[in-house]
Order: structure tokens, then sequence, then C-alpha cells
């Protein structure tokens, strides 16, 4: 091209502007050079000190010459036919933290690594898609996974070795038994990372249905019935060794309760929450629940603190306190909310990711106390009491001689003690700030501060549910403050980004458009702002364009060409699926316009997984309530006149399932509040398959046409 360009040049043009193109030829090769040098990594040397990744910071002092995940790494070890060792956490992570103070900082190990393979560290915070793909595989290769993930696969990515957390000598030996595996049996290694892949692309392959799948109450409640067998009907949540909260599948429940009047659920919901706002899960002293508890009744904590479980279990609660009026629920999300605004919020009005688990290297020490420390917390006050109300037996301290404190609220505690609620709350008062006065002179855990999208939609979306349940208005000027910022801050190029700190930005992933739109749909529910509800649609159809899998009736997770496989995420676990929010805000956006073009998609997605999940609902629970909004009636309530927002406040005080209230204070042209406004009345509309009821102006009449609601 650029011999022709040259012959071109010299054949047709006079000297000068043959002079001034040549100046030009220079300069693109010189761009084209920097491209290239920019483009070219160095694997001799560690290259994580000029990341912004706290996690990957972390690892910047190591021996090992740790590269960040890129096109450019697949490239380079291809040329070289090197294997990578592609090793995943996060910031709070406990066990990384060990693995990289024992292993990673050891020269042995790092020579080993340096000489034989390229290295790549992830922060899956960073990169979900990266940490899916690798997870996903870990699982089908062990039947388990977890973080660290230490990873080893062929140069072109695709994995032949995945484990959890190693000592020095395990790792030593895999590292060494891969290396000589390459050079003895490199076939074989790559037989096994072609199975594996084929293995993987199967779990993220879901086919098209040609037909609709009809959804009924059977199909409910015999998985429900299932889901009941699997309930922890002692200490409340499901049977499992470990205890997460995971709040969709709570939010499901309640809806499932309410409207099918089965009292067995609601009880062991009401259970569950009971248990979770006065266990192990929660800082009773400073706010905030930990990640999970590492026993199965609700006790002893693993001490990180994430941004979505935050969000989440405000959402939970605050639906929760509208069907139970519980003062302690109302105290769990006031105290929540604190913590985030106390602890982890930006100068930008945005929440930062995580708090660590760990202090001066060891987890769980800023939240635990020695002997001495309990007596001086207890000082003043009757120390077998204090002992006794924290569940402290002396002669079995939780961790190197240290204990742990576990508050006993209960009423039977009060009785069996003789102690007021009075007293109790004098007695905890002195003993907390005692508490405040020793951590005072601690370390406090680290702050992860990148600010991750779709998770700070989550906290837009508990702000919004918490102004619903309380209707205190400054949860709601923050949701829309916070809305503002990530609205202005989240896109480079038109499209999302998943998060960004100091001007370095990662691309935006299926779940930050599907979050980021439920964020906006709410806010529109709550104010009536019209622009609340374009965003979301837009966002909506943004997403179907950028991640259309054209083999399904899904959305791919990213668009990462670099990984060895495409995703499709359909599980709700700790977080719900994409798709399954992106099915539920179709569904909302189809009721509110009357598009069946909208309808039509969210129909599909839901019928395209509903064999799958059939059996083990409760991993699947927003899919669980995306079929319950088929299975029995939905409405539509349209709040129309000037007052719509004090008329909408007091119905948001209502648990309102298998329902969507949507507003507005002035004429619109949206299909569903078409000539239905007017200046001197404010009408409830319950409307249900495009078709209204006569409007009401009093809510207990507009409420009783609906039978869920009470």
């Amino acid at each position: 091209f650029f011999m022709k360009f040259i012959f071109y040049c010299k054949k047709n043009m006079n000297l000068k502007i043959r002079f001034i193109y040549a100046k030009l030829l220079v300069l693109i090769l010189l761009i084209i050079s920097c491209d290239s040098n920019m483009n070219k990594i160095d694997i001799n040397e560690n290259q994580l000190g000029k990341e912004t990744s706290l996690y990957l910071k972390q690892h910047s002092e190591n021996p090992i010459n740790w590269q960040r995940w890129s096109n450019s790494i697949f490239k380079t070890s291809e040329e070289l036919d090197k294997l990578l060792v592609v090793s995943i956490g996060y910031s709070s992570c406990h066990w990384c933290h060990v693995m990289e103070e024992e292993t990673f900082a050891n020269d042995s190990i790092a020579k080993i690594m340096n000489e034989n393979f390229i290295n790549i560290k992830v922060d899956r915070e960073e990169n979900p898609d990266v940490d899916q793909a690798y997870m996903t595989a870990s699982q089908l290769m062990t039947g388990m996974g977890g973080w660290p993930l230490n990873v080893i696969t062929l140069p072109n990515g695709s994995p032949i070795y995945a484990g959890t957390y190693h000592t020095t000598e395990q790792w030593d030996d895999i590292l060494k038994r891969i290396i000589r595996l390459k050079k003895d049996n490199y076939d074989g290694l790559k037989e096994i990372a072609n199975n594996v892949k084929n293995g993987v692309t199967d779990i993220n392959t879901i086919k098209k249905k040609e037909n609709i799948s009809e959804f009924n109450a059977e199909y409910l409640n015999t998985n429900i019935d299932n889901w009941k067998n699997k309930w922890d009907i002692t200490n409340g949540g499901d049977l499992a060794q470990q205890k997460f909260v995971s709040p969709s599948k709570y939010l499901f429940l309640l809806n499932y309760g309410k409207i099918y009047e089965d009292l067995e659920v609601i009880d062991h919901v009401k259970k569950t929450l009971d248990i979770v706002s006065s266990s192990g899960l929660i800082d009773f002293v400073e706010g905030g629940f930990y990640r999970y508890t590492v026993d199965n009744e609700w006790k002893v904590p693993h001490f990180e603190k994430m941004l979505y479980d935050q969000a989440q279990l405000i959402s939970l609660f605050s639906k929760a306190y509208k069907v139970f009026s519980s003062e302690s629920y109302k105290n769990v999300i006031n105290r929540t909310v604190s913590f985030l605004n106390n602890n982890m919020l930006s100068k930008d009005g945005l929440f930062f990711a995580a708090m660590d688990a760990d202090t001066d290297g060891e987890e769980g020490k800023y939240y635990s106390f020695d002997y001495n420390e309990l007596l001086e917390i207890s000082s003043e006050t009757n120390l077998n009491l204090f002992l006794n109300y924290f569940n402290i037996d002396i002669n079995k301290p939780w961790e190197n001689n240290k204990y742990l404190l576990l508050p006993n609220d209960n009423k039977d505690w009060m009785e069996k003690n003789e102690v007021s609620k009075e007293e109790l709350n004098i007695l905890k008062t002195k003993w907390i700030n005692n508490i405040l006065k020793i951590k005072k002179d601690r370390t406090k855990p680290r702050i992860d501060d990148k600010i991750i999208i779709s998770w700070n939609a989550l906290a837009i979306i508990g702000l919004v549910d918490a102004y619903e349940a309380l209707k205190d208005k400054s949860y709601l000027n923050q949701a829309k403050l916070m809305f503002s910022e990530l609205k202005d801050k989240s896109f480079r190029r038109n499209k999302l980004v998943h998060t960004y700190k100091e001007n370095q930005f990662q691309e935006g992933v299926l779940e930050d458009y599907a979050f980021f739109s439920k964020a906006a749909m709410k806010l529109f529910q709550v104010t009536g702002d019209i622009s609340y509800f374009e965003f979301s649609k837009n966002i909506i159809d943004d997403a179907i364009e950028l991640f259309n899998d054209e083999n399904s009736d899904l959305l791919v997770y990213s668009n990462n060409e670099d990984l060895f496989t495409k995703l499709i995420s359909i599980d709700d676990g700790v977080l719900p699926s994409p798709n399954s929010i992106i099915s539920e805000q179709l569904f909302n956006i189809g009721h509110v316009i009357f598009d069946d073009y909208y309808l039509d998609l969210s129909n599909k997605m839901t019928s395209s997984v509903i064999e799958i999940i059939d059996g083990n609902i409760n991993s699947y629970s927003v899919w669980a309530n995306n079929i319950l909004n088929r299975v029995e009636s939905f409405y539509e309530i349209a709040v129309i006149g000037p007052n719509s927002n004090s008329v909408t406040d007091k119905i948001n005080k209502f648990f309102t399932p298998n329902t969507i209230v949507v507003q507005s204070s002035i004429e619109s042209d949206i299909p569903l509040f078409i000539d239905r406004y007017f200046d001197d009345k404010t009408y409830i509309y319950v409307c249900q398959n495009k078709t209204c009821q006569r409007p009401e102006t009093n809510i207990d009449l507009a409420l009783n046409q609906i039978p869920y609601i009470n």
C-alpha cells in the first residue's frame, strides 16, 4: 500500500505537495509503529505496578512477572508456545491474600513460573466474564470452585488444569507436573483442553425453542415442594455447611407466599430474616453485612463486606418490612444504608466495591477481641452477663485466643436473665462505646475503591425500595443523585463500562445493562419522570443489539473475543442472572407501552430456561418470579393526575406482587397513560391485558381489585 502511495506521489504531484505528503507518510508510519509497540508486552517484568485495581496492585511486588488480561497476551503466548497461568481473585478475599504471601512471593516458585509460563493476574470484579469462563471450567473439571482460582491453559487460553488455594508445596508440584506433561505428552494436554472447552461450550449452549412454553401453577407448586425439602427448618435459609442469604430467593418466596397464601413459605421467610437480622452475618457495631458465615448457624462470618450484598439486602428487608412491619427490619435497613454512607461512599456519591476481610495480615482481626479486651469492654458491668449475652465461652476462643461477639437479643434470653429491654439497651450502649474505643486504635479494613456500575445500580434499587418502605426522602434523593452520576460517568463511546477508577475503564458486560435498566425503571415508577423510563428502555434495546446470541433466545454475558468460550449466564446466585433481569425488564416495558415485541422477547427468554431450571428453582429464583408473573394474573396500577406522587407513595407502602405500579403527574403519550389524565383529580387505574377497570380515587377501593394485596 505504501509503495503504491509513494509511486502515486512521484507521478502526480509537484515537489512541494510531494514534500507535504512525505511528511504525512512519516507521521502515519510513526503512529503505526507506536501503536505496534503499545500492543507489545514485556513478559519479563511484573506489569501490575501501573494498574489501578487494588487486587492487581497487591501482587505488583511479587517476583512473578504478572501481566494483566489482554489480547496481546495470547498473541505472545502462541508465538512463544508458552502455557499460561491465569490466577483470579479479588481484593477482599482472605485466601487470595494467603496464597499471595505464601506462594506468589516465593522466589523459587517465581523462577519456575517466569521461565515456563506467561502469568496473568485477573481481578474477578474487573473482569467477571473471565472469572465466569474459568470458574465454569473449574467446576466441570473438579466439581468445585472458589477463590483464588488458579488455572493453567494452553497458549490459546483453553484450560488444562484448574484449582483454588494451594500451599507452596502443592503449587510447586502442580507446576512441575504440567511442565513434564507439556514436554512428554503435549498432544494429551491438547486433548484435555479440547474436551474441557467442548464441555464448557455445551454448558453455555441453550438452543432456541420452537414454541413458547405453557406456564402453569403446577410447575411452580411442584418446584416449591421440592425446595421445601432443602430448607433448614432449625436455622433458617437452605440446608448448607456455609450460609449465604441470596436475597432474590426470599423476594421470590415472599411473592409466591402472598399470591398463594402459603403460610409455610411466608413463615420460613420471616424465620430466616429474623435469624439473619440478629446473626453473626451482621456487624452489630458498625453496620453492614458480611458476605457469608462459615457455619450453618449464621454465627461465624467470613468478614469481607461486598456492595452487592448490602444493596440487595436493603431491598429484601424493605420488601419484608412492607409485609411484616418488623421494627428490627427497619433498623437493619437504616443501619445498612448508614454503613454504606459512612464507609464506602466516594466523593462523587457512588459506592466503592468492597471492604477487606483481613487487617494486618489476619482474617477478622478488626472484629475479634482477646480476653483482656473483653474485660475492658465489660468494665463496670456484670462480666458473666456480658459473656452470656455475647455467647462467649472463655474456654473456646474463636481463633488465636480471640473471641467473636455474637449478640443475643431475643426475648427468651432477657426473661431468663431477668433483664428488661431498657436495661439491656443501657448495657449495650456502654459495651458498644467501649468496643469503638478499642477499634479506634486498630488498622481499619482496606476499601477496594473501584466503582462497579452494576453493583451501584443495585444500590440505587435498594435505596428506592427503602424509600418506598420507610418514606425517608433522603433515600430517594440519594438514589437520584447516584443515577445521575452513573449516567454521566459510565459511558465510553456510547457503550457502558463495567468499572472505572483513575481513568482506567473495563468494558461493560450484560449485568451492567440489566441492573442499570432496572434501576432506571424503579426511579421512573417512584417519580413518574419519563426520562428514567426512556433510559431504561433504551439501554435494554442496546443490550439486545450488543449481546445477541444467534443460536438462542438469550443474551451472551460479554463480547470478550479472547475468551475460549462464549458465556450465557442464567443462574440466580448471589447476583441475579442478567438474562433473568433482562427478561423481567422486557416484561415490564411491554406492559407499560403495550408492545408485544418486548413481551414476546421476554416470553422466549423465560421459555428457553423453563426445562433447565425445573427441579432446582432455588438457584433460579428470578426466573421463577418471571414464571409466576405469567402463571397468575399480572396487573398494572397506573396513578395519573396532579397528585400522582403522594398517591403512589401511599400505594407503595403495600406489598404488591405480580404488579407494576407506575405514575404520571402530567399528560403523557405512554400508551398506559393516554387519555387518562384530568386536571382536577388523580385517578388510580387497575389494568390487566391492556384493559383497565373503572378508575378510582380511593386507594383502598382500587387495591381491592387485586386479590394479592392486603
